[in-house]
């Protein structure tokens, strides 16, 4: 074994604190102002069959996943990955970068939030309606009196003082929560999380006791459009809301994984952590739609006159609702709920940057600068990013740039992030075991043949009648991809029937098959399982199976490029994002490309991008044996003198 260099690595002060902050993370804006959105989008209560499907399928996997890269290895995700397989450790880095630019903008919107809870105790509320026949007032105070919006996004002079200030607050805010270390964060989540919480349930108790909340409630819950299902951009939608309120692919999860002992029970706090997160987005439904059915109902205004979701329904709908309360009740409810988003964001914004310096923490350019060097820079650099946003063009900014990053760069993290486990783990062992011509045949008949059923998949959702041509094309293709599978599968056996690897009593052929489908991640998820139940304490944690490996290899690379194909096709359809000019589409897709870029750079030269190995052991002493586990499982690629081992974890595996 090489000699590596020995870090403490920082603890969560209980699991808890860990809990707590993971699904401060999950739950942002997105909880608020687009789950809603794309209930009342899709017809009601039928969005909740692709989006519940979308979670069992992708999102736990996937949160599993990235909880343990951090928690088995001890690292973040560029270190994390590079342990999964040294040449997907750009995966990490372009998570992070992707965090960054987010968290630029991310952290105007909740200065916005900040302008308007100052604004919450003025006598008379700016966006007030009362009186009013609509929501216009609300509407120009949002659009013109705080964001000074540009007729264009071409059209730029300066930068909004207020925003600025703002921001600069709000970046602030996020270092103080970061300042002291992992610890200190786990109690600050204690009120950033259980506050909003309590204020939700307030805001909820009001809105559901108001004269017109049913109407709202039956927009919301009341329809089941079931028409919808065969929509492709409905499962899109569904999916992708998953992704990003689960924080997948921003290097989040695996950082604060890594702050967990080695043998935590990540399987069941990911299921906490996502069921929780869904159930937020499920009852600020009723939240939001309440106040807008009881908006609705005062105003006698249609409910489809109303905008129902992102900015505007945070900024402009919901608060223009609170203002018809009677008296003082409209600015302390309007407090409430400023203060509650602002909680809710910043649990976000903090997250992303506590993984963005623990990603950097692992790159060889800036692996050796302090912690909290690099959390100064990030947030002034943020800061400085920020001011973009701030500007009176910053909202068409923002929209162009969160589209692009969004719908693209984090759907192509997760793929390569399940790829790797699916396909380039430990495949060292699984040559030793079937053979090089077997795995490299199975490598490139299952990537084509992902690649086929997407395709069809795609071609077929979206036209009604596919011609002949296409049928019989594609038919061919796919025949050719089952003809490889099943000839690498009949080398396979030829290697395992002449090296005696079977496994249990199943033969050659069946060996074979299981090896070529399931080696790899049932590997991964052997030593995740080893790690989860090493110790007294570890008794009764869950265990990962052959049913999250199947989907993790398949199931998710599978679906991530039909939501990608999706998401281009309505691009060249439309022509570019939101009618934005050829120039701003052209740096939104240069931002999409410099993100994916550290993707092949860790691939060709992984040296370039992680710093040299290094052991990480806990706080305590006396866990410093459980510690030699992370430096066992960097250095399983020497498979030489294991494969007898390998065959018993097999059978066990089976049995």
């Amino acid at each position: 074994m090489s000699e590596v260099n020995v870090v403490e690595r920082e603890r969560w002060g209980s699991r808890l604190s860990f809990i707590l902050a993971a699904i401060g993370s999950a739950i942002g804006l997105g909880n608020f102002w687009r789950f809603p959105f794309l209930v009342y989008k899709w017809g009601g209560g039928s969005f909740f069959i692709p989006y519940f499907i979308s979670l069992i399928v992708l999102g736990i996997p996937m949160l599993i996943l990235e909880l343990s890269i951090g928690q088995v290895f001890q690292s973040a995700a560029v270190a994390g990955m590079s342990k999964v397989n040294k040449r997907y450790s750009g995966l990490g880095l372009a998570g992070a970068t992707a965090s960054f630019l987010i968290c630029c903008y991310y952290c105007v919107v909740m200065g916005w939030s900040l302008i308007y809870l100052v604004e919450s105790f003025f006598p008379t509320l700016p966006w007030s309606i009362r009186g009013e026949a609509d929501v216009s007032n609300a509407d120009n105070h949002f659009l013109y009196d705080t964001l000074n919006l540009s007729s264009s996004i071409s059209d730029t002079k300066y930068i909004i003082g207020k925003i600025f200030f703002a921001v600069v607050v709000q970046w602030i805010c996020v270092y103080l929560c970061l300042w002291k270390g992992v610890k200190a964060t786990g109690k600050v989540v204690y009120v950033t999380m259980l506050v909003p919480l309590v204020m939700l349930f307030i805001l909820l108790i009001r809105g559901v006791t108001l004269e017109g909340a049913s109407n709202g409630i039956y927009e919301y819950v009341g329809k089941w459009d079931m028409s919808n299902l065969a929509e492709g951009q409905m499962w899109v939608d569904a999916s992708t809301q998953i992704f990003f309120s689960l924080s997948l692919a921003f290097g989040v999860m695996q950082a604060y994984g890594s702050f967990n002992e080695p043998n935590s029970n990540v399987v069941q706090n990911a299921i906490i952590i996502a069921v929780s997160n869904c159930s937020f987005s499920f009852l600020t439904g009723f939240v939001v739609f309440s106040i807008i059915g009881h908006l609705t109902h005062i105003q006698n205004i249609p409910f489809d006159s109303l905008t129902v979701g992102g900015p505007g329904l945070a900024f402009v709908t919901y608060p223009a609702a609170l203002s018809l309360m009677p008296g003082v009740s409209a600015n302390i409810f309007c407090v409430i709920f400023f203060l509650t988003f602002f909680m809710l964001g910043i649990d976000s914004a903090f997250s992303m940057v506590e993984g963005i310096v623990a990603n950097l923490q692992e790159t060889k350019l800036l692996g050796n600068v302090s912690r909290s060097s690099l959390l100064i820079w990030t947030c002034v650099l943020g800061c400085f990013g920020s001011m973009l946003y701030a500007a009176d063009f910053g909202y068409y900014m923002l929209d162009l740039v969160d589209f692009y990053i969004n719908n693209f760069c984090l759907l192509v993290i997760v793929l390569m992030e399940a790829y790797s486990v699916g396909f380039g783990h430990d495949r060292k062992g699984l040559v030793a075991l079937v053979g090089k011509k077997a795995a490299t045949l199975f490598e490139l008949c299952a990537t084509g043949g992902i690649l086929v059923i997407t395709v069809v998949v795609f071609i077929t959702w979206e036209y009604t009648s596919m011609s002949i041509s296409y049928g019989i094309g594609f038919g061919a293709l796919g025949c050719l991809m089952l003809f490889g599978l099943g000839m690498s599968i009949h080398f396979g056996a030829q290697y395992v029937k002449s090296n005696r690897n079977e496994v249990g009593n199943k033969g050659p052929y069946a060996s074979a098959a299981y090896l070529l489908m399931f080696h790899q991640p049932n590997t991964f998820g052997r030593v995740l399982n080893q790690a989860i139940t090493n110790g007294e304490d570890s008794e009764g944690n869950w265990k990962v199976n052959i049913l999250w490996s199947g989907m993790v290899k398949f199931v998710v690379p599978c679906c991530c490029i039909i939501l990608l194909a999706f998401t281009a096709r309505t691009l060249g359809r439309d022509q570019g994002y939101g009618g934005y000019p050829v120039g701003f589409q052209i740096l939104g897709t240069l931002v999409m490309l410099f993100i994916c870029s550290f993707i092949p750079l860790g691939m060709a030269r992984p040296d370039l991008v992680i710093k040299e190995e290094t052991e990480v052991i806990a706080a305590k002493d006396s866990y410093r044996s459980k510690s030699e586990l992370s430096v066992e499982i960097a250095t399983m690629d020497n498979l030489d003198n294991g494969l007898s081992q390998e065959k018993k974890d097999l059978d066990q595996t089976i049995a």
